[in-house]
C-alpha cells in the first residue's frame, strides 16, 4: 500500500536498503519514497520484480507534474497535508455551501440580469454566449505548450506564510497542469483525505497567458467583450493615463490584470480580500467551482491578518483571514461564529462579481477553468494610485528615479480623483 500519511522515505533509509542487496541491477522509482518500506525492501530483494500492487496501478495513471509535486513534498520534509486541504476534504462530505461553525446559515449570492455599476453586494451575473466561453482547458492546452507558471499548494501567497505545506510550489507548463488536474479527477475526485499526501493538491492560480505574443493578440481582440454586462470599469482608462505618462506600451501592461485560475478537485484559494481596494470580477469558463463570501464588516470576525507584497508573478495576498471556516477554533476563532456568509457554486457562464472589500474564499469542485479580473470605478478610485505603484520595486531604484515616480504617480491619483466623466466612451 502507499505510504500516504506517512513521512515519506528518507534518501538514507533507501540507501541502506540498497546496501542490503548488493545485486539489485534495477532502478528504485520515484514514487517507491511513498512506499512502506517492506514494500521497497520486497521490490529490492527481488531485483525490481515483486511491486506494492497498488503502486503498480497509480504508476500507470501518473503524470509528471504529480510525480514532481510529490517530489517536491519529499524534498521539504512534509509528511502530511495542508491543514487548509484537510479542513476541506472533511468538510466535503457535509453540505457543500453552509458552514456548520456560523450562528447562521449561509445565504446564496443573489442573481441578476447584469451588475449593477456600483458593486455593493456580490452577484452573479449569467451569459449564454460570450467571447471567451471556449478558453477551456484543451484550448489552453493547445496554446500553452511554451508557457511556464509557478504551481502553490496555498494561493495567493502571503508574506507571512511559514509551514511548508504551505509554501510547496512546482513549475508547470499549462498541458502539464491540466493532464495533473484531469489525473485527480479520474483517481481521486472526491477528495479522500486518506489520499491527501499521495495526491497533493497545487494550483495554477493567477496565470496570465495575456503577457505573451499569443495571448496578448488574444487580449487585444477580446478585452471589452470579456467584461460581464452591467460592470463599470474605469481602469482601462487610468491605465493608459499611467502607461503614457511612463512611456510604456498599453496592452503589455494591462495584460497583467488579466489572469486565470487552472484547477484540479479540491485546490484553494484561501480566505482574503483583493488587494488594493479592487473589485474583482470572475467569470467561469469550465467545471464548477465553490465561493464562500463574507461582508467589510466581518473583517473584526474573520481575524484579519495583513501582509507586504510578495515578489511573485503569480500575485499575492496583502490581507488573509487565519479562520478555518469549516473546523473554526472555539479558542482562537470564537467571534467567527457571528459573521455572514454568502455562498455559490459558479458554473461556466456565470460570472461572480465581488465588490472591493469583500473577503472571498474559493475552491474548485472539478477540473475548471476561471478568468479573474481586478477593477475600479468611481467607487473605489482612491485605491487606483496604490495598484500602480506596485509596477515598480522601489529597493531596486535609485533614489533620484523613485523620488520621479512618486511624483508622477501622485499627479496621476490626482487627475483620477478629479475625472468624473464615468459615462464617456473611452477610448484607449
Amino acid at each position: 500500500m502507499d505510504n500516504l500519511l506517512a513521512t515519506p522515505l528518507e534518501q538514507t533509509e533507501i540507501d541502506e536498503l540498497l546496501s542490503l542487496f548488493p545485486d539489485f541491477t534495477g532502478t528504485v522509482p520515484e514514487e517507491a519514497r511513498f512506499w512502506k518500506k517492506s514494500d521497497l525492501e520486497l521490490f529490492i530483494a527481488s531485483n525490481g520484480q515483486l511491486k506494492p500492487k497498488e503502486n503498480e496501478a497509480a504508476k500507470s495513471k501518473s503524470c509528471p507534474l504529480l510525480s514532481r509535486a510529490r517530489q517536491r513534498l519529499a524534498e521539504l520534509k512534509i509528511g502530511e497535508a495542508s491543514a487548509e486541504y484537510l479542513s476541506w476534504t472533511r468538510h466535503r462530505q457535509r453540505t457543500l455551501q453552509q458552514l456548520p461553525g456560523l450562528e447562521r446559515p449561509c445565504t446564496p449570492v443573489q442573481t441578476a440580469a447584469q451588475a449593477p455599476a456600483v458593486p455593493k453586494v456580490p452577484v452573479v451575473v449569467s451569459a449564454k454566449s460570450w467571447c471567451g466561453s471556449s478558453w477551456d482547458m484543451d484550448f489552453w492546452k493547445a496554446l500553452g505548450h511554451n508557457m511556464w507558471w509557478t504551481c502553490r499548494s496555498r494561493s495567493p501567497a502571503f508574506e507571512h506564510d511559514r509551514k511548508a505545506a504551505d509554501r510547496v510550489d512546482v513549475e508547470a507548463s499549462p498541458p502539464e497542469y491540466i493532464e495533473y488536474a484531469r489525473l485527480l479527477h479520474s483517481m481521486d475526485p472526491d477528495c479522500l483525505e486518506d489520499n491527501a499526501l499521495a495526491f497533493p493538491r497545487i494550483v495554477m492560480d493567477g496565470w496570465c497567458p495575456f503577457i505573451s505574443t499569443e495571448g496578448s493578440a488574444l487580449l487585444a481582440k477580446h478585452w471589452r467583450e470579456l467584461t460581464p454586462a452591467g460592470v463599470k470599469d474605469m481602469s482601462p482608462k487610468w491605465i493608459k493615463i499611467f502607461t503614457t505618462v511612463f512611456t510604456m506600451d498599453f496592452m503589455d501592461f494591462f495584460a497583467r490584470f488579466y489572469k486565470l485560475a487552472l484547477g484540479a478537485p479540491g485546490s484553494i484559494s484561501r480566505l482574503h480580500r483583493s488587494n488594493n481596494g479592487a473589485h474583482v470580477w470572475h467569470r467561469q469558463i469550465q467545471g464548477r467551482r465553490l465561493f464562500f463570501l463574507f461582508p467589510p464588516q466581518d473583517t473584526a470576525n474573520l481575524s484579519e491578518e495583513e501582509g507586504a507584497a510578495v515578489d511573485h508573478l503569480e500575485g499575492y495576498a496583502a490581507s488573509v483571514s487565519s479562520v478555518d471556516i469549516f473546523y473554526p477554533s472555539g479558542k482562537r476563532h470564537a467571534a467567527f461564529a457571528k459573521a455572514s456568509a454568502q455562498s455559490v457554486v459558479l458554473h461556466p457562464g456565470e460570472s461572480l462579481i465581488i465588490p472591493n472589500g469583500w473577503w472571498h474564499y474559493a475552491v474548485h469542485l472539478e477540473p475548471s477553468v476561471t478568468l479573474h479580473h481586478p477593477f475600479w470605478g468611481i467607487q473605489n478610485r482612491s485605491h487606483f494610485s496604490e495598484e500602480l505603484r506596485e509596477a515598480f520595486i522601489a529597493s531596486k531604484m535609485p533614489p533620484e528615479l523613485r523620488e520621479v515616480a512618486a511624483r508622477n504617480i501622485s499627479q496621476i491619483h490626482e487627475r483620477i480623483m478629479e475625472d468624473d466623466d464615468d459615462d464617456s466612451d473611452y477610448e484607449v
